[in-house]
Order: structure tokens, then C-alpha cells, then sequence
């Protein structure tokens, strides 16, 4: 009994043990180390994708096709993961699109509606481009997802998965100027007004914040479900332009809110009902039929004397 207690105490100690970050920022192993840099590359191009959608493309048409990525997600998490594709994700994945479809108002379905600013956008670069882009950042945003979750899986760190991206996005960046400074001399870096320094901070610490919880938590959901929460994005950045800006919701938009939170319920609901079936199957029973409770059978898998 004292070897197994002393057993379990080292397991725990191994378990506590932080990973290798400052000299092996990529990964501890081999593995660990291609998916953190494929994560941080697709990431760094799914943003390149991300901004010049948005400035290409009217705000509505843009956002809409970048939140296709919940459906994208579902079938690809199936390839990669193995995760099963579910009746209520499938409802949840649509349900979002259509919300997004409505908050968005997106000029190839509602019409020519963008404002003044979008117009003046999508004439200076070509809207074909941005259409191509967008949806290559859906398929980013997809495979972005998947890959935090595979990494969670073979048990990387949330910081490596940060360095990775803030790596990979750096030297996009650069290349990126690198080649649209050469074409257009308004493009060129320059350093930005006193007036433009509190957005830009804040934009920095809000953009850290999200991309370090949203790298925490793909690691523990299912990535279908990450995705799906995701996508509840669009409704907050409404309510931001309603409560801080000041723009009047139209009827659709209150519509299309109610799908993308309909969505987010079906996804707790089945989330709820996979845990109390779980719960149910792990159940133990001893020969006389008596069900022995989870606390007396429940062993630590590293010290179970198997590993």
C-alpha cells in the first residue's frame, strides 16, 4: 500500500511537471513540433486571408463567407479526428450560417446594400480575389481548430501554440509587406498617430486575451464544437456596434441572433446528453449486483501498473 501511495505520488509530481517552453518552444517531441508549426502557418495565412477579405470584399459579403468555417470544421474534425458527425451539430452549423447570413445583410443575397466605405473598398482592389480569400479563411479558420485540438490530444502547451502563431504571423506579415508595398506606395509601413496608438493597444490586448483562451479551449472540446461556439463571434460584434456605435438592428439582424443562440443550445444539449451517457456506461457493478461508486474503483491511468 505505501509503494502504490509513493507511486502515485510521483505520477502526480510527473503530471505537475511544466513542459519545456523557453528551450523547446516548437514541441518537447517530433510530433508535438509539426503540428504547433503547421498550426502557426496556417494560422499566419489564414489571417493574411482574414484582412485582405475585409478589405476587399463589403463588410457583410466578407463576414458571411468567413463563418462558414463551423460546417468546414464539422467534416474535416471527422477526417482528422475521428470525431462522429452529429445530428444537432449539423443543425447548429447551418443554423449559424443562416444567422450570419442575416446579422451580415450580404450584397450577393440582400442586394447592392454596403455602405459608401465598402464601395470605395471593393473598387480599388479586385472583389474576385477577396472572394477566393475568404473562403480560404474559412478553410483556415477550420483547419485551425482541428489542429489545436490534435495538439491538445499529444499534449502540447497553450504558449507554444501562441509562439507558433505569433512566429508564423510575423513573417507573413513581412512578406506580405514586402510585396503589396512594392505595388502600391500607400501600403508601405508608417508610424502610427497618437490618436491611432488606443485602438491599435487595444486591439493588441484583446486580440492576446482571445487567441490565448481560444488556444486553451480548442484544446479540451471536441473541435466541431469549438467551431460552433466560434462562430458565436458575429453576434457579439453586433452588439458591440448596437451598444457602443450606435447602429440601429433591423428586424433580420434580431433573427438572425436567435439562430446563431439557438445553435449554441442544441450544442449544450448535446453535450449535456453525451455526458450522462458517459456517466451511465462507465458505471461498475460488483457480483451481486450492487453498483460500486466511482471513487472506490477509479485508478490513475499512469498508475495503474500497465504504463
Amino acid at each position: 500500500e505505501k509503494q502504490t501511495r509513493k507511486k502515485k505520488v510521483e505520477c502526480d509530481k510527473s503530471n505537475n511537471l511544466p513542459p519545456r517552453i523557453i528551450t523547446r518552444p516548437f514541441g518537447n517531441t517530433t510530433k508535438i513540433s509539426k503540428i504547433i508549426i503547421f498550426r502557426g502557418f496556417i494560422g499566419g495565412l489564414g489571417y493574411l486571408n482574414f484582412f485582405y477579405t475585409l478589405s476587399t470584399l463589403p463588410l457583410g459579403d466578407a463576414t458571411t463567407l468567413l463563418s462558414l468555417y463551423p460546417i468546414i470544421t464539422i467534416f474535416l474534425a471527422r477526417c482528422v479526428l475521428g470525431e462522429p458527425i452529429k445530428k444537432n451539430q449539423l443543425i447548429a452549423s447551418v443554423l449559424s450560417v443562416i444567422g450570419a447570413c442575416l446579422i451580415c445583410h450580404p450584397s450577393f443575397l440582400f442586394g447592392n446594400s454596403q455602405d459608401e466605405s465598402s464601395k470605395s473598398a471593393s473598387h480599388t482592389q479586385s472583389p474576385t480575389i477577396g472572394y477566393v480569400t475568404a473562403l480560404l479563411g474559412s478553410v483556415c479558420a477550420s483547419c485551425v481548430i482541428v489542429l489545436i485540438r490534435k495538439a491538445g490530444n499529444v499534449g502540447a502547451h497553450t504558449l507554444q501554440l501562441l509562439f507558433s502563431w505569433v512566429v508564423f504571423g510575423i513573417i507573413f506579415s513581412l512578406v506580405a509587406e514586402a510585396m503589396i508595398g512594392s505595388l502600391s506606395p500607400n501600403s508601405k509601413w508608417f508610424i502610427p498617430s497618437r490618436n491611432e496608438l488606443p485602438p491599435i493597444i487595444g486591439i493588441c490586448i484583446t486580440g492576446s486575451c482571445s487567441h490565448f483562451l481560444l488556444n486553451y479551449a480548442a484544446k479540451l472540446a471536441p473541435a466541431s464544437i469549438g467551431g460552433l461556439i466560434r462562430s458565436s463571434d458575429i453576434v457579439w460584434s453586433y452588439l458591440w456596434q448596437v451598444l457602443i456605435l450606435g447602429v440601429v438592428p433591423q428586424r433580420e439582424t434580431w433573427w438572425g441572433v436567435f439562430c446563431v443562440c439557438f445553435s449554441l443550445v442544441l450544442v449544450v444539449i448535446g453535450g449535456n446528453n453525451n455526458d450522462s451517457q458517459k456517466i451511465v456506461s462507465e458505471k461498475q457493478y460488483s457480483s451481486d449486483g450492487n453498483e460500486i461508486p466511482m471513487a472506490d474503483v477509479s485508478i490513475p491511468s499512469c498508475c495503474d501498473g500497465n504504463n
